[in-house]
């Protein structure tokens, strides 16, 4: 791989073990344990910060933390960046008795971007759309102007569960580091934060506001499943639809069936069947209602 001394074979070879590993992680806590383990020789550190970005709002949507043990010192921030868009991030650490960062490290680790990239988005567009949890009720929680949790109903903590389930808060005040982002977000604009969270039961909604409007004080953050509205804009990114394919997905929404889609986007049906055979493929589905399933959360 670049600057690692190997072939382009061997590069490539490595790139597909990051992106075959991001598709098997089942929490974002082991996708970042599997992608430092296998950076970790070329670029060796001690703990790690993995963050990913909702790819429309730039709002955060996952986050896992391993802080080195003999407390901090060194870092290396890499940007996850593809295609002129912004994923996320990873910040590989070391601990204070070790050896800072060179630039020569710095530079081996811009040239990983690409494929760390591909690998965070990996982790979520390589699994199938599956329908959310229908039924939960939203969950609210209030964040008050010292960051701390006043307080939260109870479905607001099935709902943190289900993202957050192996890093809950150390204390039931403790804001958790995603919604630290969250609330981060909304103080600095002012505006309503919007993320999609990908999770093992669905896509999860979250919006952070403040409270009455008022810039030091409250901020109110819900959760419930992603409606379509909110989550096919972010679904069309995620999973790489064309324009032609998400016109024929959004028209599918409506009820349309292959024909009458034809005629309204002057295609012929056997074009349309083509698109929706690529959908099928991105998204993992097995037709049209698995689909429209995964796409109602």
């Amino acid at each position: 791989m670049p600057d690692l001394r190997g072939s382009v074979a061997e590069a490539e070879e490595f790139r597909r073990r990051l992106l075959a590993t991001a598709a098997r992680a089942t929490t974002v806590a082991e996708l970042a344990t599997e992608l430092s383990r296998l950076l970790h020789p070329f670029l060796p550190h001690d703990g790690h910060t993995l963050a990913g970005l909702d790819p429309l709002t730039g709002v955060g949507c996952l986050h896992h933390d391993l802080r080195p043990s003999k407390g901090p010192g060194s870092e290396l921030p890499i940007a996850l960046t593809l295609r002129g868009r912004v994923w996320g991030g990873l910040v590989l650490l070391r601990g204070g008795d070790g050896t800072p960062f060179s630039e020569a490290e710095a530079r081996r680790a811009e040239r990983l971007a690409g494929p760390l990239s591909a690998a965070l988005r990996q982790y979520v567009a390589g699994k199938p759309l599956r329908p959310g949890r229908r039924g939960l009720f939203p969950g609210v929680i209030v964040i008050g102007p010292d960051d701390s949790i006043k307080g939260m109903t109870s479905t607001a903590r099935t709902w943190l569960h289900e993202f957050l389930p192996e890093t809950p808060p150390a204390k039931d005040d403790e804001l958790p580091h995603l919604l630290w982002g969250i609330t981060y977000f909304t103080r600095r604009t002012h505006t309503t934060a919007l993320s999609r969270i990908p999770t093992g039961g669905g896509w999860v909604a979250v919006h952070a506001q403040l409270l009455d409007g008022k810039e030091e004080g409250d901020i109110v953050i819900t959760f419930q499943s992603a409606p379509a509205s909110q989550l096919l804009p972010a679904i069309f990114v995620w999973y790489g639809f064309t324009p032609r394919e998400q016109a024929i997905v959004e028209c599918l929404l409506g009820g349309l069936a292959t024909k009458r889609i034809a005629r309204l986007l002057g295609m012929s049906p056997h074009t349309v069947s083509g698109h929706l055979r690529s959908v099928y493929r991105k998204t993992g589905t097995g037709g049209r209602e698995e689909l429209i399933a995964g796409l109602r959360q």
